[in-house]
């Protein structure tokens, strides 16, 4: 999303402001992260945030005295505006779970179960969960002195996690896990595609539309498919998914066999199996498996234990550094053990310990108004509540003999096994992080991609305008038209770009074809205007398809 500047004078007297226009900048990104995460967001909650991250930008620039920043009513609505926020749901005052929804929702399933004759083996639910696999609780050596460790980056390598089952308990499918990297150090000697887990590979380790797409055929239509022959059942299957942006609507009709039914939103935190306790019960198990590794290794070095015997208030400075300096070296090699596969080890076997009972328990709330006879259904063994697996994780924590650990609270075990809300100052430190990324990258990344690449997105852009130009929806279409043309914006740049930077015309071929230059965007462009441009764009390079910046005559180009 891109911050577009008022022509009106009253406007670019406001954006002078500029440690407004660096909070709006983290705003936005505090936005698309809560949605990510599929979270709600309410008016009041967006304003407060705001506030605080003023202050916080303020203090982070110096600026003793910064203008008045009430985020009243008027600045929100103009914030949206001129950040085209038109995809992320901001609510009302209370933005919280649709209990009506979540009320209509299971007579509506029990419809279609009754309908589609789907047995409870045949119901399955999935949802993926950020896990930060290195996180240790706050009040921990490591993690107070973390700027002084490098323990902060540290704190921060996330995997996302996808859980699979069905709503009799008896089909745990295989866990999928989205990393940054394809094949990490630690499965360097390993087939990726024979893992205890389906492995699956992102950017930022997030689930995305296209990503939920390939999980679907390639992980859970053949899982589910070997399972109902396992189970002598037929291969029709009703999948529940939650509408958070990273689930493709193309997954409603993707597959003859699986009728996926969308949850109604905002009703995850009341409906979703996965949320009702085993997401929470499996991260707990695995923080319980990581802090007894914990406590196993660091019990075998004699200067841990010297080092926790002495309180932090009697030491002297010269001590406490040598205590980092000692904690650096025990923590990095611990580090070296736990590693990706170690943590992917662990969550698998948490996993696999999740009982039938605990799982058919957590579908209770989306089961109920199913018929009674389904419901009937007797639940053996012992249900494991979250409480329980958090005592238990607060219980090996304690026994941690590094500093610290002994304070260990079940509040905090919850932090760490819960996606944290983003702090403003944690949200400058990522922005400044970013930042320094961005200096080394952002130039290579742009132009990672090729003449041809930017070229089909554009053709497969007007292909998509002439498709739905048949809507009799005027509306509906004029929204679709309108969004496509503000995400395919800053391509068409970087593809005049690429073109005017990469090849070198002779002043012969320049007089005789001077191709016209791309018209600046402006909040008055027409939306003719745009068109005509993209249209230029596509017939000034199609007669030199083969003059790419990667094949241009000019040594900048090669």
């Amino acid at each position: 999303m891109k911050i577009t500047k008022s022509t009106g004078a009253s406007m670019i007297k406001y954006f002078h402001n500029q440690v407004l226009l660096k909070t709006e900048k983290l705003l936005v990104r505090y936005l698309v992260h809560q949605a990510r995460r599929n979270m709600a967001v309410d008016t009041r909650s967006v304003k407060d945030y705001a506030h605080e991250l003023y202050s916080a930008v303020a203090r982070k620039m110096g600026t003793t005295e910064p203008k008045p920043f009430n985020a009243s009513s008027g600045w929100l609505q103009r914030f949206k505006i001129r950040n085209k926020i038109t995809n992320i749901n901001i609510g009302g005052e209370e933005a919280s779970a649709d209990r009506a929804a979540a009320r209509e929702f299971p007579p509506f399933l029990r419809e279609i179960m009754e309908e589609g004759q789907y047995s409870d083996d045949q119901v399955f639910n999935t949802d993926e969960s950020g896990l930060f696999w290195k996180k240790l609780p706050s009040k921990s050596f490591v993690v107070k002195n973390a700027s002084r460790i490098r323990g902060r980056k540290m704190q921060k390598e996330r995997i996302t996690v996808l859980f699979t089952t069905n709503a009799s308990g008896t089909c745990k499918l295989k866990l999928s896990v989205i990393h940054t990297a394809s094949k990490p150090h630690a499965y360097k000697t390993m087939d990726m595609t024979k893992l205890n887990v389906h492995w699956l590979t992102a950017l930022k380790a997030w689930m995305f539309s296209t990503l939920s797409l390939s999980w679907f055929d390639d992980c859970f239509v053949p899982n589910v498919k070997k399972f109902c022959e396992r189970q002598n059942v037929p291969f029709k299957i009703l999948l529940l998914l939650d509408n958070a942006p990273g689930h493709s609507p193309l997954l409603l009709d993707r597959h003859p066999n699986v009728k996926v039914v969308f949850l109604p939103p905002n009703t995850t935190s009341i409906l979703q199996p996965m949320d009702q306790e085993l997401i929470c019960n499996v991260k707990a198990a695995f923080s319980t498996k990581k802090f007894k590794l914990l406590n196993d290794y660091t019990n075998t070095r004699e200067e841990l234990r010297n080092l926790s015997d002495t309180t932090t208030d009697s030491k002297s400075e010269e001590d406490e550094d040598q205590q980092l300096a000692q904690q650096k070296i025990l923590f990095k090699q611990f580090w070296r053990v736990f590693n990706i596969k170690k943590a992917v080890d662990f969550l698998v076997e948490s996993w696999d310990q999740l009982s039938i009972a605990t799982i058919r328990h957590a579908w209770r709330h989306v089961l109920h108004g199913i018929p009674d006879e389904r419901r009937s259904q007797s639940v053996t063994g012992e249900v494991q509540t979250v409480a329980v697996a958090v005592d238990l994780a607060r219980e090996a924590a304690q026994t941690v003999t590094v500093p610290g650990f002994s304070e260990t609270t079940n509040d905090d075990i919850l932090e760490v096994i819960r996606d944290p809300e983003v702090t403003a100052d944690e949200m400058l430190e990522e922005d400044h992080v970013s930042e320094e990324e961005e200096e080394g990258a952002s130039f290579s990344e742009e132009h990672s991609l090729s003449h041809s690449d930017i070229k089909g997105a554009m053709e497969c852009a007007e292909k998509m305008k002439s498709f739905l130009s048949r809507d009799n929806d005027d509306d509906r279409y004029e929204v679709f038209h309108t969004r496509l043309v503000q995400a395919m914006e800053p391509y068409i740049k970087v593809y005049h770009d690429n073109i005017n930077t990469s090849r070198q015309k002779s002043i012969t071929e320049f007089f005789a074809r001077n191709p016209p230059q791309p018209a600046q965007a402006s909040d008055s462009d027409s939306e003719d205007d745009f068109e005509g441009f993209v249209r230029e764009a596509l017939t000034t390079v199609s007669d030199s398809d083969g003059d790419s910046p990667s094949n241009g005559d000019s040594p900048e180009g090669q």
